[in-house]
């Protein structure tokens, strides 16, 4: 099943990266975004189904309050992806039931399983 999805990671290199394995699996991604605050302006424009976000972004944005408030606000699920997950952060995201947690560098695989089996892509 192809989800929309939004990007949000300040590094731009990785960021495109995650939006052509998110292509390569089937997916829309509909929104890419650096900070939490263009984040969520996106978010209300395009009504992603999920959002890949990452813990620390650009501006000094934090993706534990962006996620909160995409959950809170639109109803939207978030994958965070990065170097920093803690079981502290694990925790305190516990309440808006994320969709799973990755660590970077991201495979393919490790995407696929956290978007489900069924988006094998080609």
């Amino acid at each position: 099943m192809t989800m929309r999805i939004m990007v949000v990671e300040d590094e731009a290199l990785v960021r495109l990266d995650l939006v052509d394995l998110l292509e390569e699996l089937g997916h829309l991604v509909v929104a890419q975004a650096p900070d939490g605050i263009a984040a969520l302006e996106l978010a209300h424009q395009h009504r992603p189904e999920l959002a890949v976000v990452d813990i620390r972004l650009a501006n000094n944005s934090d993706g534990g309050a962006l996620a909160r408030r995409l959950h809170e606000q639109l109803g939207i699920s978030t994958l965070f992806v990065s170097g920093s997950i803690t079981e502290t952060f694990r925790l305190a995201m516990a309440d808006i039931n994320p969709r799973g947690f990755i660590r970077k560098p991201v495979s393919r695989e490790a995407l696929q399983d956290a978007l489900g089996r069924q988006d094998t892509g080609p």
